[in-house]
């Protein structure tokens, strides 16, 4: 692969016209090249428990295979215990929608699933950093991937919200949720074979 051409284009989805302003709001940055060290620093900044459960794309190829499938994230995604995803809502992508879900668990509840878009096909893109990632949802009621990235700023705050709601509907002691945070930066090492990437972020 020569080049790799990345589109991040859920990143500031949503931001309207004003592009300047809001990005200085939302305190959003152009992507750049990150470090396994630096996105653990990033995290670390919203919660030392986080970066226990730190994973990030393989390659850029894992990126953009998860992308161009369709495997569009918003800001979370569950998972049952056979790893379908977990239907939370019917249209298009709405954060209070994901929040009210994950304040809501419950393990007697017969959720409707997605039985295409499956636990599987995100974990084989997936490379486990922190010390706590377990990538087998079998273990557990629930499984809540929330995706994040550095250059996001606080775009990446709702994502968070929803993991603390999901961990307190059903507390990590009991062992029925399972937590990832999935960082969408480009990494320093997918480069080692002198690809170049580019990165672009679209606003509309």
């Amino acid at each position: 692969m020569n080049k790799t051409l990345i589109f991040l284009f859920p990143v500031i989805i949503g931001l309207g016209s004003c592009k300047s302003a809001l990005i200085k709001q939302y305190a959003v940055k152009e992507p750049g090249i990150e470090t396994l060290e630096s996105v653990r620093k990033s995290l670390n900044q919203y919660s030392p428990f986080y970066t226990g459960y730190l994973c990030v794309f393989r390659d850029s190829a894992a990126l953009v295979n998860w992308f161009k499938n369709n495997h569009l994230p918003g800001r979370s995604l569950f998972y049952n215990s056979t790893g379908y995803r977990i239907i939370t809502q019917d249209s298009a992508f709405c954060s209070g929608v994901e929040a009210d879900f994950a304040n809501n668990l419950k393990i007697n509840i017969a959720y409707r699933i997605d039985s295409v878009n499956t636990f599987e096909k995100l974990k084989k893109n997936l490379l486990p950093v922190g010390e706590k990632v377990d990538l087998d949802p079998s273990k557990f009621a629930f499984t809540c991937v929330v995706f994040w990235a550095d250059f996001m700023g606080k775009i990446n705050q709702p994502g968070f919200q929803i993991a603390e709601s999901a961990m307190k509907s059903q507390p990590a002691q009991t062992g029925r949720m399972n937590i990832l945070f999935v960082d969408m930066d480009i990494m320093d090492f997918w480069n080692t074979s002198g690809s170049m990437i580019k990165t672009i972020t679209n606003t509309r």
